[in-house]
């Protein structure tokens, strides 16, 4: 029989069976292994290689699950350990001839998530100012304004958006198939307002359903909005990701008065803990970066 991934993965799962781990401590694995096979397809656009994974390939999933899934670090390092041990079991059965280096496991975070304080807001908003499209520049604003994940603010569209002059707010459909109502702050609605504005002069995007387009008919990806943000932080001395503004937000939020119950809404948190971060003192700022060379928008 030819020795497949799936072949493998299920000669693993026999073998820890049969080292004694309960039925439940099994199909926990398969969850857990199941859950990064289906991101790295995703993100690699190929199936899953136990040869072909990387420890660039560990961090960035590390990465995913901390600052996109948001989950807790109890759960991250659980599925980090369950991908280990594979790995680890792959390559004493010799199917691999290497072993990549897995990322340190994260700790519980004791302090509020690292935000950009008034005068770095002023500094990226000012590169975006100079630099960004029409476009680029309403996805900042919405994104450091609203509080969203980079994923719900790429994949948001037009029949969502209800925007005026004094009134606006976006239905957001988060994880979880949740939804909520998010409102926009009036500078958000400005940078929108001109986007939208410009977007009907674009015949490729005329028929489009999504707030941003891209040129391939769907929406620009959460990538393309992260190299984005990454590429101003660069220009305004910031070291910084998208959910970086997200905590931005809240913590804007937080500082001009708004209740926990009310931010926790706009972020979509199920659980008041998760918002109570942001209450807590210490260090808001992020690591300042020496300002790149020319780097494409």
């Amino acid at each position: 029989m030819e020795n497949t991934s799936g072949n493998i993965l299920n000669e693993f799962f026999e073998e820890i069976y049969s080292e004694g781990a309960a039925r439940s401590t099994v199909e926990a694995y398969r969850k857990d292994l199941t859950y990064f096979f289906k991101w790295y397809e995703e993100v690699n656009d190929q199936l899953q290689d136990p040869e072909q994974i990387t420890s660039i390939d560990l961090r960035e999933y590390q990465n995913f699950l901390q600052n996109e899934k948001e989950l807790k670090p109890a759960t991250i390092n659980r599925r980090m350990a369950a991908l280990e041990k594979y790995l680890k079991w792959v390559k004493q059965a010799g199917y691999i001839s290497r072993l990549p280096n897995f990322p340190k496991t994260i700790r519980e975070q004791k302090v509020p998530p690292k935000s950009l304080g008034r005068t770095e807001q002023n500094r990226l908003l000012r590169e975006a100012e100079k630099r960004c499209n029409t476009r680029d520049f309403a996805l900042l604003r919405l994104l450091m304004s609203c509080g969203l994940r980079v994923s719900e603010a790429v994949a948001i569209r037009l029949m969502d958006l209800d925007i005026g002059e004094r009134h606006g707010q976006v239905i957001v459909r988060g994880k979880g198939n949740k939804w909520r109502e998010v409102p926009i702050p009036p500078d958000a609605r400005k940078a929108l307002r001109e986007w939208l504005a410009y977007r009907e002069l674009l015949p490729a995007y005329t028929n489009s359903p999504w707030l941003f387009p891209s040129r391939n008919g769907e929406y620009i990806s959460a990538r393309y909005a992260e190299q984005v943000v990454k590429n101003l932080g660069q220009f305004a001395g910031l070291n910084i990701h998208p959910h970086i503004l997200r905590h931005t937000a809240a913590t804007n939020m937080i500082r001009s008065g708004a209740d926990l119950v009310t931010v926790a809404q706009v972020l979509g948190h199920s659980n008041l803990n998760t918002t109570a971060i942001y209450t807590k003192p210490g260090n808001y700022s992020v690591n300042h970066v020496a300002v790149a060379g020319a780097i494409n928008l």
